[in-house]
C-alpha cells in the first residue's frame, strides 16, 4: 500500500480532494525525519505517524488551550510521547 493511502486509511479519509494537503505533510514529515535524525533514509512508518499528528493539528497551530463549554482541549508544540520516542531511538550522534 502506497504511504498516502496508508495515511488517508488511518485519517478515515476516501477520495482524493486532500491528497495535495497529505502530500504536502508527508514531504514536510519526511525532511523533518531526515533532519531530525541525521539518517539517510526515511522510516515510513515513523514518518506516517508524524503526518497523522501533523494533520490533525491543521488550523490549530500554536493553540495551547481551548476551553468551550467546559470541554478543554490542549494542543502541544510537538509530536506525542509515542513519536518522540520513536524519532528518538532512530537518532544518530553526530561527531565534529
Amino acid at each position: 500500500m502506497a504511504q498516502i493511502d496508508t495515511l488517508k486509511t488511518l485519517l478515515q479519509i476516501e477520495g482524493s480532494a486532500r491528497d495535495s494537503v497529505l502530500e504536502a505533510i508527508l514531504e514536510q514529515c519526511k525532511a523533518e525525519y531526515l533532519l531530525r535524525t541525521h539518517q539517510s533514509t526515511v522510516d515510513n512508518d515513523i514518518v506516517t505517524a508524524m503526518s497523522v499528528e501533523r494533520y490533525n493539528k491543521l488550523g490549530n497551530e500554536g493553540v495551547q488551550s481551548l476551553n468551550y463549554s467546559g470541554i478543554q482541549e490542549t494542543y502541544f508544540s510537538d509530536y506525542s510521547a509515542g513519536v518522540t520516542a520513536m524519532l528518538r531511538s532512530k537518532t544518530r550522534m553526530i561527531t565534529l
